[in-house]
Parts: structure tokens; sequence; C-alpha cells
């Protein structure tokens, strides 16, 4: 029997990065072949299915995650970082993690990632190959990041080692300057750069970590990474709250990635990046959750939502992120960031990845605007269908790649025995 080729209607989809009604976005296996507003002449072609009242927008991708802390998810909070981090994380995560630990807490992640349409994370955890086997079995697409704390030639051999596929690649993650140091760092930009390697790291979250480098460096962090050569390789940089217009300057003059965790940053109290100003000077935007110990949910939809409006609140202008800029750092500028160059996007040629937003609630109703519903109306729970690489992820609300009750059910019980 011929496979048939498929055709998705909605009264809505974001196409080439524009509106499209009434129409069918039109797929042979995992590519996308095109739109049609038409398919009467091709009925015996395609199998149809049929979302109605109801949107479709590309995958969104998260370029920060800790998806393996999700099983600290409340744990320690109202906590500043430096407090968070030494007295009650760095602790627990000492006494549980294990590889267990993590591929359960990855999949409770997943379970997240899907319900609010996210495809693709950008990770930093321990364990890799097991966030790795994870995301297989769910089908979705990740970077997994070899870390390094203190000493980096563990993360340097891993990595070697490791396996890459479509859907499955690799970053080097040196934590941060503070922890890994300035020689460590650059060890590893220096390792990654020659072999197109993704440096993913921490930079300038707090005033505090500021301070902690000028004192022990006397510069910057964000002076000191671009004196490494650290904006000047394949990278993404998380938070970069902290920065003078100098080098907002420099980091824009380069088209670095950035990764705004706006969330973990408000509830840290570290602080709010200056995005607007990092954009109009030419970086890449993009948004990232971090992990569920800081934000506490890991939802790119709600993410999405409040950068547009805190950044609104904060330069006191109503247009200074329109909420279509906004989506296009959670997917084109995210997809270029990570090198997933084949999503990202709607279009000919493209990955099928893409999320169904439902417009059935009372408050999603009526309808003027879907991109301005889906950040400023949306919830999780108006997410009804998820599609990637061609194949059906969520369906009606129901994810059918993974178990998602016992994945709940076993990380309330070790919840249970987790204690300082």
């Amino acid at each position: 029997m011929i496979e048939m080729k498929k055709a998705y209607y909605a009264d809505y989809i974001y196409y080439n990065n524009k509106i499209h009604k009434n129409s069918y976005l039109l797929t042979d296996k995992d590519i996308i072949l095109g739109i049609s507003d038409n398919l009467e002449d091709d009925l015996n072609e395609y199998e149809i299915t049929r979302y109605e009242n109801s949107a479709i927008f590309p995958a969104l991708l998260n370029t920060h995650t800790h998806l393996g802390m999700s099983l600290f998810r409340g744990f320690a909070d109202d906590l500043e970082l430096m407090t968070w981090l030494k007295d009650y994380i760095w602790k627990v995560e000492k006494k549980y993690i294990s590889e267990e630990f993590v591929h359960l807490a990855t999949l409770l992640s997943i379970i997240e990632m899907i319900r609010s349409g996210t495809s693709t994370a950008n990770e930093m955890y321990f364990y890799p190959d097991t966030t790795a086997k994870a995301f297989t079995d769910a089908k979705l697409r990740v970077v997994v990041g070899f870390g390094a704390l203190k000493s980096v030639d563990n993360a340097i051999e891993s990595i070697e080692l490791f396996k890459t596929t479509d859907k499955i690649r690799s970053a080097l993650c040196p934590h941060a300057l503070y922890t890994v140091g300035k020689d460590g760092v650059k060890q590893l930009i220096e390792y990654a750069k020659p072999r197109d390697i993704l440096i993913h790291t921490h930079l300038a979250e707090t005033a505090s970590e500021v301070e902690i480098i000028k004192e022990k460096y006397g510069s910057t962090p964000a002076l000191i990474m671009d004196e490494i050569g650290g904006f000047d390789c394949k990278g993404i940089f998380a938070h970069a709250v902290h920065l003078t217009d100098e080098e907002i300057a420099i980091m824009g003059s380069k088209n670095v990635n950035v990764s705004h965790c706006i969330e973990s940053n408000l509830k840290l109290a570290s602080g709010i990046a200056p995005i607007v100003a990092l954009d109009n000077a030419g970086a890449n935007i993009t948004i990232g959750t971090d992990g569920a110990a800081s934000n506490n949910d890991q939802s790119m939809l709600l993410e999405m939502g409040t950068v547009a409006k805190i950044h609104k609140a904060i330069s006191c202008d109503a247009s200074a992120l329109h909420a279509e800029k906004v989506l296009n750092f959670a997917t084109t500028n995210a997809a270029n960031a990570l090198q997933f160059t084949d999503t990202g996007i709607l279009a000919k040629g493209k990955q099928v990845d893409f999320f169904v937003l439902s417009f059935n609630s009372a408050h999603m109703t009526p309808v003027y605007n879907p991109i301005s519903h889906l950040l400023y109306s949306a919830n999780n729970s108006d997410i009804t269908d998820m599609v990637v690489g061609g194949e059906t992820i969520m369906k009606d609300r129901v994810i059918l790649t993974i178990d998602e009750e016992f994945i709940k059910s076993e990380a309330r019980k070790i919840a249970k025995t987790i204690k300082i």
C-alpha cells in the first residue's frame, strides 16, 4: 500500500512567518511541501487532518534548560541565586543525582515541553547519554550538553565518544566563568571552535557574579568571554543580564546568540537582561526557561508572554517587543542559534514540526490576531496537538510517545525522599 501524503487544515497557519487563513499545510513524511487554500483537485493524494477553530504554529525551541532538575521544583524558593545554588541545589544534587534520577526528571520535563508546544531543548545537566535516551524515546530534538563545573577534560573525552543523529546534537557546557575559571572556559572554546561544536554557558547572570569576576580577573564576564574567543565561535550565552553599553555593542556586532530566561531571572531577583538593546545592536535573541528549580515551570508558551510584557513595562513602550518578534525569538532565531536550521519555521523543504493552538476556550474568544492570542491569551491547555518530524507526538491533548501518568507517579514517590 502506497503511503499517502498528509495535509493539515487549520483556520490559521503561520507559514513562512506570515499568517495564512483557511489553508492546508502539505507534507510528505517529515518534509513540508508547501501550503494550499484548495485541495479539491488533489483529494486522492492527501490524507487530511482538520484542526477546526485552531492555528498551526512552528514548534518552539528552548535554548537554555536544566531538564534533569525538575524533581527539585519548588524545593528551594524565594532565594537569590548564589544562596539558592550553594546552600540548597548543589547539596541536594550531590546527595541525590543519579542516572535514574536524571532520566525520570528529564521525562517529566519533556511532558511540559510537549504541552507547551516545544519540540527542541538546549540542555545542560548531568548524565547526557541518559538525556539523549529520554529524547529518543519521546521522539523530540535536543542539544545534549557535556558539562564542566571544574575539570574540562571529562567533558571533552565524553563528547568525542557521543554519537549524534538528526535529532540529537551535542554541545560543550562550561557552567560559568566563576566555576570553571577563565583558563578552563578558554580551553573548551579552543577545542570547540575548529570542530564547529556549540559552546553553551551562563554569562553575567547576577551583579555578584560580575563583581566576583572583576575581583579575580580585573575585567567583566562579557569582556573576558570576548577576549578568550567565546563570541567568535558557535555559542549560546544564557542570561546576559548585567552588561555595559560597550558589551552590548560588542555582542551585537558579533551577532552573539543570547538565551533570555526572563522568568528565572525574575524569580531569583537576578535582574532583567537588556534584550531590546541587544536585539537592536544585532545580537540573535532566543528564549530559554532555565530549570524547573528556578522558574518553576518550563513552558515556553508562558515564557514568551512574559518576555513581551516585561520589556514593554520597563521601557514604557507598548511596541518595544511585538508579539510576532518574540515568537520569532523562540522559533527562527532559536533554530539558527542551535543550527537546527531545518526547523523553526514552516516553509517548503523544512521539517514537519508544529503545534496546534485551539481557540475554543472562552479566554481565546474571539480571535482578531492569532499571534497576539498565542502570547497574551493562551495557556498550555489550549495546545491540543504536536507533530515533530512528521510524527504525531500529542493528539487531542494525549501524549503518545511516553507514559505521562507513570512518570508523574514515579516523580511523586521520589519527591517524598528529598531533603537536605
